[in-house]
C-alpha cells in the first residue's frame, strides 16, 4: 500500500427524510434477534485498528469557517481546545425514507418504519442555531451525532443541553477512548444519583471536558449513558427471563443518541475519502412505535435508504466503523480487501461499543454492496451501496 499522503476530503452521504404519510398498519416479524455468541471468540481483542501507521485522518479544520466558529478552536499550550455546543433533540424519524427495500423490492408504509427518535446535534455558540452538515461534523441531522475530531494534546469541551421534548427522559454523554475525571464520565449509577452530568433533565445543561492522550488515537464511540428508561407500551425485552422493571439500559442510545470520535496524531496519514458507519439495532420490544425489529446503518435500514458512499479509483479510502447495542456484527465490503494483522481480508467482526478502522487504496470501479454478514442483520436492513468510479 502506498503510504504517501494524499489531498484529503471526506465522503458525501446521501440521507434524506421525505414527509411521512399515514398508511394501513400491518406487523412484520420475519427475523429474530441474533445473539451471535460465537462472534465473541472471533473478536477476542475487541477494537481493531487495521493499519497501525494509518489509523484515522483528521479533516482540515481550518477549511470551514462555520465549523471554526461553532467549534471555537482555541490554541493553547500542548494542543487546541475544541469547544462544541451539542443538544439532544427529539424528532420524528423514518428508517426507510424511500419506503422500498431495493434488494427485495419489499415496500414499507411510513408508519411501519417511523418513530420518535433522539439525536445529538451541533449548534452555534450557546445553542444559537443548528449547524449545517459539513465534512468535519457530518450531516448533523441527529443520527449519528456530529463527529468530534481532535489531535493528541487537544482538549474537547462539550456544552450539552437536553432538549428531549417528546420522551422527557434524562440524558448524558459518555465518551470512549479519551481521558477524563469522574465528573466528566456521564455514566449514571443509582447509588450516586446526584453525580454531576449523569442524568441531565430536559431543559438542563452540563459541560463535559475530555483530554486527548497518545493512547486515544483511533476511532471511538460516544453515546447516552444516563438513567435507564422505558417507553410506555414496550415489553422491554424479547427474553422473559430478564428483569427490566427498572428500565432499559442505554435506551437513549438505541433511540439515536450516539456518534463517533476521530482522534489523530502526527503519524496519521491523510485520505481522500472517509466514511462513518454505525451499526445499531432498534427493537420493537423497546420502541413499540415500530412494526418490527430493524438493523440500521447510521439510523437507516435497507438498500436504497442507508448511506450511499462514493469513491474514485486511486483514492485512499478510510472506513470508521462503530457498533452499539446487543449484537455482534460482521463488516463486509464487496469487491475489496485490506490488510489486517499482516493478511488480507474483506470481512471483520465487531461487537457492542467496539470499532474498526479500515483503509485501502481504491482499485475496483463499480456499484458494490457493503453490509453486515450476519444474515439476519442483512435481512433486517444492514446493507448499503458503495459506488466507485474511474
Amino acid at each position: 500500500m502506498d503510504d504517501q499522503p494524499l489531498t484529503q476530503s471526506t465522503s458525501s452521504v446521501k440521507n434524506s427524510l421525505p414527509n411521512l404519510i399515514k398508511q394501513g398498519f400491518s406487523r412484520r416479524r420475519f427475523f429474530r434477534r441474533t445473539a451471535a455468541a460465537t462472534g465473541a471468540l472471533a473478536l477476542a481483542g475487541g477494537s481493531a485498528t487495521i493499519l497501525t501507521a494509518c489509523t484515522n485522518a483528521d479533516t482540515n479544520t481550518n477549511a470551514n469557517a462555520d465549523y471554526n466558529t461553532a467549534v471555537n478552536l482555541t490554541e493553547k499550550a500542548g494542543g487546541t481546545l475544541r469547544e462544541y455546543w451539542i443538544q439532544a433533540d427529539a424528532f420524528l424519524h423514518n428508517l426507510m425514507p424511500t419506503g422500498v427495500d431495493d434488494m427485495t423490492n419489499t415496500k414499507y408504509p411510513a408508519n411501519q418504519s417511523s418513530y420518535w427518535a433522539l439525536g445529538y446535534r451541533a449548534y452555534t455558540e450557546n445553542w444559537g442555531k443548528l449547524l449545517p452538515g459539513d465534512d468535519n461534523i457530518g450531516p448533523n441531522t441527529g443520527i449519528p451525532g456530529p463527529t468530534f475530531r481532535a489531535e493528541v494534546g487537544d482538549t474537547i469541551r462539550v456544552h450539552f443541553r437536553n432538549n428531549d421534548t417528546y420522551y422527557k427522559f434524562p440524558h448524558s454523554m459518555h465518551a470512549h477512548g479519551l481521558q477524563y475525571t469522574p465528573d466528566n464520565d456521564g455514566a449514571y449509577i443509582a447509588k450516586f444519583g446526584s453525580k454531576p452530568g449523569t442524568a441531565i433533565m430536559p431543559g438542563e445543561s452540563y459541560t463535559y471536558e475530555w483530554t486527548v492522550v497518545a493512547s486515544s488515537v483511533g476511532t471511538w464511540p460516544y453515546h447516552d449513558h444516563s438513567k435507564s428508561a422505558m417507553i410506555p407500551g414496550s415489553t422491554g425485552t424479547n427474553d422473559s427471563s430478564m428483569n427490566v422493571t427498572s428500565g432499559i439500559m442505554e435506551l437513549g442510545a438505541q433511540l439515536g443518541l450516539y456518534g463517533v470520535i476521530a482522534i489523530t496524531d502526527s503519524k496519521t496519514t491523510q485520505v481522500d475519502r472517509e466514511f462513518i458507519l454505525c451499526f445499531v439495532d432498534v427493537f420493537e420490544a423497546d420502541i413499540p412505535q415500530l412494526s418490527q425489529d430493524f438493523n440500521t446503518f447510521n439510523g437507516y435500514a435497507f438498500l436504497g435508504n442507508t448511506p450511499t458512499f462514493t469513491a474514485k479509483v486511486g483514492e485512499r479510502v478510510r472506513w470508521r466503523v462503530m457498533a452499539l447495542g446487543t449484537n455482534f456484527h460482521v463488516f463486509h465490503v464487496h469487491g475489496h480487501r485490506w490488510l489486517y494483522n499482516g493478511m488480507y481480508t474483506d470481512s471483520l467482526t465487531l461487537g457492542p461499543a467496539t470499532t474498526l478502522t479500515v483503509e485501502y487504496v481504491e482499485d475496483n470501479p463499480g456499484t458494490w454492496l457493503y453490509h453486515c454478514h450476519v444474515d439476519d442483520h442483512m435481512m433486517g436492513g444492514m446493507v448499503g451501496y458503495y459506488i466507485t468510479s474511474k
